[in-house]
């Protein structure tokens, strides 16, 4: 482009280039429909297993609702407000600092899987009506008692009962023995997918509302909503052995050809010069030593091959020591 061709494109002419590119719309196809997805939430479950969890999740407040209502002699209104799926590490900062009480669940005492939270209002509430004050204290950052928190035990440990009994879980999923303050640590990898239940619990005729959570990996729900679980195979012992095998293969190993050696004393080694000759302690007939760990494994003589040194193997010592060691032994 001439710089006189370059003064002609003003700032105008520049514009209505544009305009002229630009005047005809892109096409479309109004019948592409697209869904925001973010890669940062977990997807365990689609909208259909979503759909079948919240089906479940209203049996599930039924059965609740029992619970209460058996506990405390009065009719109690429970529903499933929310099911969110959570990576474990993002679930652990939104529960840190959470002053509450959880009772966990899980195959054994010493391993977790699972946990039921409720607030510490609320705590202290329904433990207070176990004792039968119809009213909750007024302080309510006051110390729970340990009678109380062995009448919430009973309580949670029902409402964890219930819960996995009606999602037909794992049956060696059980509730532990203890109250933990606070949340406990997320089971399994940070990396986990963990969903979370929310329950509202209100006692008939009453406007005090209360919440508890159920929080838990997601195939452990996986079998309640016919999502099928991906088994990793396991090797066999003839596998492991031979991939074993073919890694030690695969080391580097160092293998020193040793030649011989010579003594010499500090003035000799001091008048050495070019072209001098050192005489060793090898006669020419006689083999090098190749080394391996420090072992003596070949014997072989010297050669050469595609321009470099080289070390023709005419005997393997450890061979010879199984047949020397032989007859000894059946001696």
């Amino acid at each position: 482009m001439t710089s006189a061709s370059a003064s002609n494109l003003s700032r105008a002419r520049i514009g209505r280039l544009l305009q002229a590119v630009g005047s005809v719309p892109a096409e479309t196809d109004p019948g592409i429909e697209a869904i925001d997805y973010n890669w940062l939430d977990p997807h365990y479950f689609d909208e259909d297993q979503r759909n079948r969890l919240a089906a479940v999740m209203t049996q599930v407040a039924a059965l609740l609702s029992d619970r209460f209502a058996h506990f405390y002699k009065k009719e109690f209104d429970v529903k499933a407000t929310s099911i969110t799926q959570h990576f474990a590490a993002d679930l652990a900062g939104q529960t840190k600092g959470n002053q509450g009480f959880s009772l966990s669940f899980g195959p054994d005492p010493e391993q977790s899987c699972g946990f039921l939270t409720i607030g510490a209002e609320a705590a202290l509430g329904w433990a207070t009506r176990l004792l039968g004050d119809s009213e909750a204290s007024d302080d309510p950052d006051r110390a729970i008692s340990s009678l109380e928190e062995s009448l919430l035990l009973d309580l949670m440990t029902a409402i964890v009962g219930a819960f996995l009994g009606s999602l037909g879980a794992d049956p060696n999923l059980h509730p532990s023995a203890n109250l933990f303050k606070g949340c406990p640590a997320m089971p399994g990898e940070l990396t986990e997918e963990i969903c979370r239940i929310v329950f509202q619990v209100q006692q008939a005729e009453a406007e005090e509302t209360n919440e508890v959570a159920f929080v838990l990996p997601c195939h452990v729900l996986a079998p309640v909503v016919g999502k099928p679980l991906l088994v990793e195979a396991q090797p066999s012992q003839g596998q492991l052995a031979q991939a074993l095998m073919e890694h030690v293969q695969q080391m580097p190993v160092t293998v020193t050809a040793h030649l011989a050696t010579t003594r010499l004393s500090f003035e000799e080694v001091l008048d050495l010069k070019a072209d001098d000759i050192l005489l060793i302690d090898k006669p020419l007939d006689e083999p090098l030593d190749v080394i391996v760990d420090g072992q003596t494994v070949f014997r072989g003589r010297p050669a050469q091959s595609n321009g470099q040194y080289a070390i023709f193997v005419t005997e393997c010592t450890t061979e010879r020591a199984r047949q020397t060691a032989a007859p000894s032994a059946a001696n």
